[in-house]
């Protein structure tokens, strides 16, 4: 991998970043880690691949792609920047504010948003130090500068980037503004230096498991995981807690403090595989905000089957069941 010349002034940078006193307990690991977040259905895409595509790589190879992004950001950025692959500085930033977890239509922020966002962590030292990347100061969508070397690095404000607690109203713009710095790879980006894969709910943890092809969930099962202690999820809307599956019922636990608990269309699919029989149930108006329990003792043989909950027709669920066969 080509490296830039200042390779080891970026790399001494960054442990530099690390001990600053005013980085705190809760982000002091921030530095090591340069992060990205997609819904759910497009990171498993990403892990089956092997790679990232940048947006216009995408689109040239026409590849089915769940499209997360606001129109009315998209309009307001410059179309050089859909030749690179898009990571951050930060998780949690304003953008995945603005748009995870499951919300109903009329709470859409943007005209977008992320119903299952998955956080995956890359190597900052391995990433930055990268011959072609390139660093922006700010919010790509607003102006931000660019750069690619140490000398830009160290103009971006990393306390305000960094910024995590309330703020003034007149500091407002400028925070968020710098919460937004990117790191920017052009037209794709290697899973080589991914170090971890959040996700917000053990549910939502099975359901990538299952998305996942052999190959991929055998070469990166020991690096998915929960993000809860990490703090990688706002967790302010709509999500599944916990999944329960067995022979004659299926209880979904849906997080009871949504901001944003529908109504929805929900739908559950089960697919029996003894006979490929499906049975459904449906709800075009639920409210996802307690307990969901559906009795299967109509099935035929409940002993296998397949489970796949949406809402909106947006997966938020999807598994497999089997009853263990005792040695």
């Amino acid at each position: 991998m080509p490296r830039k010349p200042d390779t080891v002034p970026i790399q001494n940078f960054l442990k530099q970043l690390k001990e600053q006193t005013w980085l705190g307990p809760a982000r002091s690991w921030w530095p090591d880690y340069v992060f990205r977040f997609d819904d759910i259905e497009n990171v498993s895409q990403i892990l089956n691949s092997g790679k990232i595509l940048s947006r216009r790589e995408i689109a040239k190879q026409r590849l089915i792609h769940k499209d997360c992004a606001s129109p009315e950001v998209l309009s307001s950025t410059s179309d050089k920047w859909k030749d690179y692959v898009r990571l951050y500085f930060r998780p949690r930033t304003p953008t995945q504010y603005d748009g995870e977890g499951f919300r109903a239509k009329q709470d859409y922020k943007l005209g977008a948003h992320f119903p299952v966002p998955i956080v995956m962590l890359f190597d900052a030292s391995d990433i930055l130090t990268r011959d072609s990347t390139k660093y922006s100061n700010g919010n790509l969508a607003a102006d931000a500068n660019t750069g690619d070397n140490i000398e830009f690095l160290k103009t971006i404000p990393f306390n305000k980037v960094y910024h995590d607690t309330w703020f003034n109203p007149g500091e407002r713009s400028t925070i968020i503004f710098h919460r937004h710095a990117e790191v920017i790879v052009p037209n794709e980006l290697d899973l080589t230096a991914l170090k971890f894969i959040g996700c917000r709910t053990q549910a939502e943890y099975e359901t990538l498991i299952h998305l996942l092809s052999t190959v991929a969930r055998k070469q990166l099962l020991s690096k998915i995981g929960l993000g809860t202690k990490m703090n990688l999820h706002n967790r302010r809307w709509t999500f599944i807690e916990q999944a329960s599956m067995s022979t004659e019922l299926i209880r979904f636990q849906f997080n009871p403090s949504s901001l944003s608990p529908g109504p929805f269309w929900a739908k559950v699919q089960i697919e029996e595989n003894a006979t490929g029989d499906v049975y459904s149930w449906e709800d075009r108006s639920y409210n996802a905000n307690a307990v969901l329990k559906l009795s299967i003792n109509s099935m035929k043989d409940a002993s296998s089957y397949k489970v796949t909950l949406t809402l909106d027709g947006n997966i938020a669920y999807k598994n497999s069941f089997e009853v263990a066969v005792p040695f």
